[in-house]
């Protein structure tokens, strides 16, 4: 009689306890880092370099499924979901708490000026690239609004309501809206080819533990509700966008990417660039094109206006103390730039062979994204809304890899001895 194989030498509930922590460990890392964030904003760039560099490391080890275990125990995602859906049901009381606050306190310039231009737009009919929207510096060619035309479509019920009102409203609809999308993203993306299916108790809890992360930190109320920030809109979009991808909806993904630019160059720009390919579908780049479109009535209507308040002026701006500027000799300040194209330049080197998917998509915008903030004038908490989605998705997706990183021989003789004995069952 054939006998199975002997078990390795550690409790199968050792291993089964270290995928719990390994979800656990990442969930509080990412917490901490977004706390220091919050703590430490201006003057305090290297704090904010520091938190940049961590994020990297586990995007680079958890982000490309280095350490993906052949098996998950059934239970670690029922865990997982528990914890996730308490996790959830407070953040859904912590929301209602900022929003209700948001609504009875003012904004800052990012959301006044987009009310402002939606006011000019659609009610008064005239260029709010052309006017003294956002009166910043003493050049008076560039006092017209800093964002894309899009954004100003997007959030065009500000410019109709009471002040603050509209805005923030919209603000709700696109969170509710980055909630959906992450949860697609992290749950029911496709895998590589080869790569085991996922049980749905794996996928919800995937999705939820990428909501969890997205809505964790409490700089995204901060920013979108109490400041009136309106990233959150342009990163739904590249989000949107890689959805789009994962099911090789080309036209719609290089429409999402388009729109996404024609609202704010970043980060937009930055998916629009990693999808140069050696193979480009012939849809998504015509997808790119008409998301570009509403730049077109406003170059007709004053392309000066235009380039000098979206493009322009944000590549010549005065930089302030949350930059890397702020603390290195002018004379050295061209390094910065210089990283910025040799970091987008390996990003596409490294991309242009390969097919266009979401699994190694999104870890490449997100660490191209970190490269340019640390990189630019400034590294203001608003854009840190950029990354709190695309991290929670790659988080959400390898946060189970910690053990296969840590004892890779370990986790594949497990996996050897699993597939052997279930080799001499089915004898």
């Amino acid at each position: 009689m054939e006998r199975f194989p002997q078990r390795p030498s550690e409790a199968v509930g050792l291993r089964q306890l270290g995928f719990l922590a390994s979800s656990a460990l990442i969930l509080v890392v990412y917490h901490l880092i977004f706390v220091l964030f919050h703590r430490y904003d201006w003057s305090q760039p290297f704090v904010k370099l520091a938190c940049f560099e961590v994020l990297t490391l586990m995007v680079l080890a958890l982000g490309f499924g280095r350490g993906t275990p052949a098996r998950v125990p059934r239970f670690v995602p029922s865990i997982e979901l528990v914890i996730a859906g308490a996790l959830l049901v407070w953040e859904i009381v912590r929301a209602v708490s900022f929003i209700r606050n948001g609504f009875h306190t003012g904004m800052n310039d990012l959301g006044e000026t987009t009310e402002n231009a939606a006011k000019y737009l659609f009610v008064e009919h005239t260029n709010p690239f052309a006017r003294s929207v956002a009166p910043i510096g003493n050049d008076p060619a560039y006092f017209g609004y800093k964002y894309g035309p899009t954004m100003i479509f997007a959030y065009a019920l500000a410019g109709f309501l009471t002040k603050g009102v509209g805005l923030k409203v919209m603000n709700i609809v696109y969170c509710l809206a980055t909630a959906a999308v992450v949860a697609y993203l992290a749950g029911w993306t496709p895998r590589a080819s080869g790569a085991r299916p996922q049980p749905l108790g794996e996928r919800v809890s995937a999705a939820l533990l990428a909501c969890v992360m997205t809505f964790l930190p409490e700089r995204l109320y901060h920013e979108t509700f109490n400041q009136g920030a309106q990233d959150i809109f342009p990163i739904f979009m590249v989000l949107l966008s890689i959805a789009f991808v994962g099911r090789k909806q080309w036209l719609l993904a290089g429409l999402m990417a388009g729109l996404s630019f024609s609202a704010r160059f970043a980060p937009g720009a930055f998916l629009i660039v990693l999808f140069l390919r050696r193979r480009i579908p012939p849809r998504l780049i015509i997808g790119g094109v008409l998301g570009v479109l509403p730049f077109a009535p406003f170059l007709l209507w004053n392309a000066g206006a235009l380039v000098r308040n979206v493009f322009l002026f944000h590549g010549f701006k005065a930089y302030d103390s949350t930059s890397l500027y702020n603390v290195t000799p002018v004379e050295l300040h061209f390094l910065f730039s210089l990283f910025q194209a040799a970091a987008v330049a390996v990003a596409v080197a490294l991309s242009f062979r390969r097919a266009i998917e979401p699994r190694h998509l999104l870890p490449f915008v997100t660490l191209v994204l970190i490269a340019i903030e640390v990189s630019y004038r400034e590294m203001h908490g608003n854009h840190l809304i950029w990354f709190m989605p695309t991290l929670g998705v790659i988080f959400a997706w390898g946060r189970h890899d910690l053990p296969g990183l840590l004892f890779p021989q370990r986790l594949a003789l497990r996996s050897q001895f699993g597939q052997d004995r279930g080799d001499l069952a089915q004898r």
